[in-house]
């Protein structure tokens, strides 16, 4: 049998490949993970989760391993207009986050996975029609939407594992989905030349290569509806008390209001769906930390979107590199996901362990630190060898700061899960934009940009650590 109904385990550093997925008596979570395994409902959604929004990523950015070399040249765009798109690329998540995580706590993250790549993977599809800057910025605007799959992501997993494993579980799929971003420099430049060999023109080649993303999410989307569990025992809960929800929001100098994240009831499609939307995301944009989370997001997530946009362009530039060698440094970056953003969880994990809610606080607020120099570092890199060696160290603790990031955000309030998660997720999103447009000033400078985005990372990410307050405790003390 390899699933039992036992005690959570004290273990500090989970084993990834146990035996058996060990289930919570109380409230049907899982207190371990399972990777090699599909069986339901905890791991088959698992992986599911991550899986439809690495399929989301990989046509997030689709466009940017083409963009410069192939697409701006035929369509006629300068490398402005191409920074202008990258910032609509990004900048339309944050609306669609901010909403759909409001929907996700309604209708249940398999479906709502599901609805964004169908509908938001079909404007990648129709980018062969653009013929006009104007055109490329509008599309992007639409393609971003797609991005607010990490909101349902994140659901999932916080849905179906306990405290003790959420941050690995959420930092595992979180960044097993952006692997996409370096997955799509891989395959996307691959694809074209495989059009070309085929016989089709340069013109041509590009317009048919954007339709394998659209694919590739219709395909992860059937999955999801098919095979998707929502909660931890079955899909439909029994809705609770309309003033339930609201009921366990964190009191002002409570020590340990939220000792395990809340029942099933309390997080997905129960006690949600019979409170006005409006009264959930009031309630989260007016708790102080979620804010101070949006900005901790925005300078780990913020700053992978932004490198995602600008990585290629900085190695074609400074070093004169073709496409698809120069996709192929930039996935290093993206493709570092693989472990980075898991290893943040679990050394979230590990510390909360250890030194309770202070413990993941102080990993944040460590790699922080680390990571503005880092950038800093990278932004002096004269040799290319320098810079792909700076690039992953900075990559490496920008998407472990991801991760310990989503460590902490399950136990900010765990009544409106999915408000609090699509807020902080927009939070990455606002970042990203936000760095996107410092580098329209640095098109001709991009090692400029990013020396200013480390300088960032210090003051907006690393400082304001010192304020947050999660279940009664902050970084330096813990109040009463």
């Amino acid at each position: 049998m390899s699933e039992v109904i036992q005690e959570k385990p004290t273990r500090a550093c989970p084993n990834l490949f146990p035996k058996e997925l060990i289930i919570d008596e109380v409230d049907g979570k899982a207190t371990n993970i399972k990777l090699n395994s599909l069986r339901r409902p905890h791991m088959r959604s698992f992986h599911l989760s991550w899986l439809g929004f690495f399929s989301a990523f990989t046509t997030w950015f689709a466009l940017n391993p083409l963009l410069k070399k192939t697409i701006a040249p035929l369509i006629g765009i300068t490398a402005g207009d191409v920074a202008n798109s990258d910032i609509a690329n990004v900048s339309s998540t944050v609306i669609a986050r901010f909403f759909i995580g409001g929907l996700v706590d309604k209708f249940g993250p398999s479906r709502a996975m599901a609805f964004i790549l169908m509908a938001g993977s079909l404007p990648i599809g129709l980018v062969g029609l653009v013929n006009s800057a104007g055109g490329l910025i509008v599309l992007r605007l639409f393609v971003g939407i797609i991005g607010s799959t990490f909101v349902p992501c994140q659901y999932w997993t916080t849905a179906l594992f306990s405290k003790n494993i959420v941050g690995t579980a959420n930092a595992i799929a979180g960044g097993w989905g952006n692997m996409g971003g370096g997955f799509t420099f891989l395959i996307m430049p691959q694809v074209f030349n495989l059009m070309k060999t085929i016989g089709l023109s340069v013109g041509n080649a590009w317009k048919v290569t954007y339709v394998f993303p659209v694919i590739i999410c219709w395909i992860v989307a059937i999955l999801c509806l098919r095979f998707g569990d929502d909660h931890p025992v079955i899909k439909t809960l029994p809705v609770a008390a309309e003033t339930e929800i609201l009921k366990d929001k964190p009191e002002e100098g409570a020590t340990a209001v939220i000792d395990t994240i809340a029942a099933p009831t309390h997080i997905l499609g129960g006690a949600a769906e019979k409170v006005p939307y409006w009264k959930i995301m009031l309630r989260a944009v007016t708790n102080p930390y979620v804010i101070i989370l949006m900005f901790s997001y925005a300078c780990c997530f913020g700053v992978e979107l932004s490198v995602d946009s600008q990585i290629a362009n900085y190695f074609i530039g400074k070093y004169a590199l073709d496409q698809t060698t120069a996709g192929q440094l930039s996935s290093i970056f993206g493709l570092m996901n693989f472990f980075s953003r898991a290893s943040g969880g679990l050394l979230s994990d590990l510390m909360f362990h250890y030194f309770g809610m202070r413990g993941r606080i102080g990993i944040s607020a460590t790699f922080f630190f680390i990571n503005g120099i880092a950038l800093i570092g990278f932004s002096f890199a004269d040799t290319l060898g320098a810079s792909i060696g700076s690039m992953v160290v900075f990559s490496y603790f920008t998407q472990a700061l991801c991760g310990t990031t989503f460590g902490i955000v399950p136990f900010v309030d765990s009544g409106i899960m999915g408000a609090v998660t699509g807020l902080v997720g927009a939070g990455g999103n606002i970042g990203g934009a936000i760095f996107n447009s410092i580098f329209t000033a640095y098109v001709t400078n991009l090692s400029g940009g990013f020396r200013v985005m480390g300088i960032i990372v210090l003051v907006c990410g690393f400082l304001p650590t010192f304020a947050l307050r999660v279940q009664g405790s902050m970084l330096l003390f813990k109040t009463k």
